[in-house]
């Protein structure tokens, strides 16, 4: 697991983790079962710092630093993935032309909205909610979104197929055994049932519901996926989740 943990590190953020880690390939697929704790770690991290911040500054200025430090401890990794996949999803255009397009290193006007729509949706929603929550708790809500970027890949892993270049390194998630991805979601339920109750499992449903319309929207179109449509879905995770924590606590059902 360890290895694991550190190999995820290694991949998903910019942090200087110096292990060497022998067969990684074999290591990533075997070890999907711990990417959603792997999540909660990681979002920890942030956690805390977002918690220090706020013992200075009105949460609403700590709400913001969080994505703040999160594009900057990930490198935006999922970030680019999205602006790659929002250009060349709807440019309307053949499957091959929207691999072209998302292949392309430029930014086009679909990915800049796309980047605009997500960090203004994602802090409007948390600016609602803010005035129920503490410093501690907002903190928490922090490690959760990091958390369930990956909580939305592995759900994809389950029997995904891969439609991307031959070359890309997406294809180390193909022929995930189902029981891992199943254990990294028992893992994420718990924790987000811990931390939120009845509203987080909410916005955990809500994401469920959206990687099976995503699924099937991705396949339909392109064939199948690609680690910018991966990494797109990662994205709007942690968006449903908002979503739905926002809407289940408005409506004072239990937090």
């Amino acid at each position: 697991m360890f290895k694991g943990l550190i190999l995820f590190g290694q991949f998903f953020t910019k942090l200087n983790l110096p292990f060497p880690i022998d067969d990684p390939m074999d290591k990533f697929r075997k070890n999907i079962q711990y990417l959603t704790l792997f999540g909660f770690v990681f979002g920890c991290l942030e956690g805390l710092g977002i918690w220090l911040i706020a013992q200075i500054f009105p949460l609403w200025f700590s709400w913001i630093c969080y994505w703040v430090l999160d594009g900057l401890l990930t490198g935006g990794f999922h970030l680019d993935a999205l602006a790659d996949t929002a250009d060349g999803f709807f440019s309307s255009r053949t499957a091959d032309k929207i691999f072209t397009i998302m292949k392309d290193s430029r930014l086009g006007t679909m990915g800049s909205l796309a980047l605009l729509y997500f960090y203004a949706l994602n802090i409007a929603l948390g600016i609602v909610i803010l005035p129920k929550l503490s410093a501690l708790k907002l903190a928490l809500l922090s490690a959760t979104l990091t958390m369930v970027t990956k909580v939305g890949l592995t759900i994809l892993f389950y029997h995904m197929h891969y439609a991307g270049s031959p070359h890309g390194l997406s294809k180390i998630w193909l022929n995930v055994a189902v029981w891992r991805i199943v254990l990294a979601q028992i893992i994420a339920i718990i924790i987000i049932g811990l931390i939120f109750s009845i509203s987080g499992l909410i916005g955990y449903c809500l994401i469920l519901i959206g990687a099976l319309w995503y699924r099937r929207k991705i396949t339909k179109v392109l064939g199948g996926f690609s680690g910018d449509t991966l990494g797109a879905f990662a994205c709007l995770t942690q968006l449903l989740f908002m979503i739905g924590i926002t809407v289940a606590i408005q409506a004072g059902i239990s937090f």
